[in-house]
């Protein structure tokens, strides 16, 4: 059998007085997520999200996470008609869950916006999820290069988001979990600002997930910290080796910075992705990257 050791953190940044992400771990499943809006918006957005996602997970299995995207939608919709000043918050989401299988025990994933999953074999990062992003669409259908990507006027917007429209579409997939892989679920505060080698070497060469959380967080802050930052790490170990707090524990400390301003403009579903310095960076979906010694 299979279990999950995990570790997380956030912080605000280094130019941000306000910190909208928000992460929640428990039992068997992770979330992060981004939020953006008004005062109070995106950190109230990506909270509901970390807590429906959490509290929704009742089953192991993929439409458990699936389900609890669609009540995290529909709260932030109903949070912000009732309240004017959370009028257009929204969020991103990124979780990671053990579910049964027919054939026994995977790892079931979701994701809606930027906020990405990456898994760390041996010495090879891979990117599992796909940004959702302007820019992303435009280096899919080869319009723009990843270069171009990261200078694109438009790089900031982001195409799905929670809290945008009644029935959000949600990429879901599962995979077989393998012991020693290690997952990786983080805002786009840490891939801005840090390249995917740097981040695999410190996934790689760091065995204490605690550890490696806070040197990505700390990376992400050297190279500018424009954003905040947040960062869960997964490492698939036999089941006797994981420990975790209670779901009632994750729900009570979830972390969360109760402060804010940024701002978003809405259109459709096209989001504004918080300011105006943020870079969604494109890049090919289920991209590889070895690191070496």
């Amino acid at each position: 059998m299979f279990g999950l050791r995990m570790a997380a953190g956030t912080h605000v940044g280094v130019t941000r007085q306000v910190n909208q992400d928000s992460y929640a771990t428990a039992p068997g499943v992770a979330v992060v997520a981004d939020g953006m809006g008004g005062h109070r918006g995106g950190e109230v957005a990506s909270a509901i999200a970390a807590k429906e996602m959490i509290s929704r997970f009742d089953a192991p299995e993929l439409d458990a996470l699936v389900t609890g995207v669609g009540h995290a939608n529909r709260r932030i919709l109903d949070e912000a008609a009732a309240d004017p000043k959370l009028h257009g918050m929204g969020t991103t989401v990124v979780a990671l869950g053990l579910i049964d299988v027919a054939d026994g025990v995977a790892l079931g994933a979701i994701n809606v916006g930027d906020s990405r999953m990456y898994r760390l074999t041996g010495n090879v990062l891979e990117q599992l999820t796909e940004d959702h992003s302007l820019v992303e669409a435009l280096v899919r259908e080869g319009r723009i290069t990843a270069a171009e990507a990261k200078v694109h006027p438009q790089r900031n917007i982001v195409t799905r988001a929670l809290g945008v429209i009644e029935h959000v579409e949600v990429d879901s997939f599962h995979f077989v979990p393998k012991i020693g892989d290690r997952y990786l679920l983080c805002s786009d505060g840490l891939f801005n600002e840090v390249d995917a080698n740097t981040i695999a070497t410190i996934l790689a060469t760091e065995a204490d997930p605690e550890v490696a959380t806070q040197k990505l967080i700390a990376a992400a802050n050297e190279g500018g910290g424009h954003d905040n930052i947040t960062t869960v790490i997964a490492d698939v170990v036999a089941a006797e080796d994981a420990s975790m707090p209670s779901k009632a524990q994750a729900l009570a400390s979830l972390a969360v910075v109760d402060e804010g301003d940024p701002t978003n403009e809405q259109e459709a579903i096209i989001i504004e992705d918080k300011a105006e310095d943020d870079a969604v960076e494109a890049a090919v979906p289920k991209q590889r990257w070895s690191w070496r010694r």
